[in-house]
Order: structure tokens, then C-alpha cells, then sequence
């Protein structure tokens, strides 16, 4: 499920309250180029509406050069590493 770099605000993860995820894994595109801060806040936020899901990019890594790349797999080390 993408998640805008700009939504950092509760209302937006709010509808994953009521989120019936039976037995599906729920992955949260909250992952974003440069953005290691915001990326902490989204999961943050996240973690108050919903307790079990996983990490991801907004949109896939199919087209990224190697700098984008870089940063992304620099920023998914850090927040496993917390």
C-alpha cells in the first residue's frame, strides 16, 4: 500500500484501524529516497493504527538509478537496525 512521502499527519494511516487483514500481510510503501526522518514518522504513525506490517518502498525499485538505490537500502539498514 504506497505511501506519499508528504503524509506524515495521522488522518492519513487512520483508516488502518478498521483494516480486516485476515491472514494477508499488510506491507506499507512508507519508504522514501533522502528521507530517513520522514521515513521514521510514517512508521511511527503507522504504528498507531495498526500493529503488524511490513516495509516497503512507495513504488518499487524497477527503475531507480544507483544513488536512489543507494539511499533507499542506506535507510532500510537504519530502521532495521533500530
Amino acid at each position: 500500500m504506497p505511501v506519499p512521502k508528504d503524509r506524515l499527519d495521522r488522518e492519513y494511516f487512520e483508516p488502518l484501524r478498521v483494516l480486516q487483514k485476515n491472514d494477508t500481510e499488510l506491507y506499507l510503501g512508507l519508504l522514501h529516497q533522502d528521507d530517513l526522518d520522514g521515513t521514521k514518522i510514517r512508521i511511527r504513525r503507522a504504528s498507531e493504527f495498526v500493529e503488524d506490517f511490513g516495509i516497503a518502498t512507495e513504488c518499487g525499485l524497477g527503475r531507480a538509478d544507483a544513488a536512489e538505490l543507494e539511499s533507499i537500502l542506506e535507510i532500510a539498514k537504519e530502521i532495521t537496525e533500530e
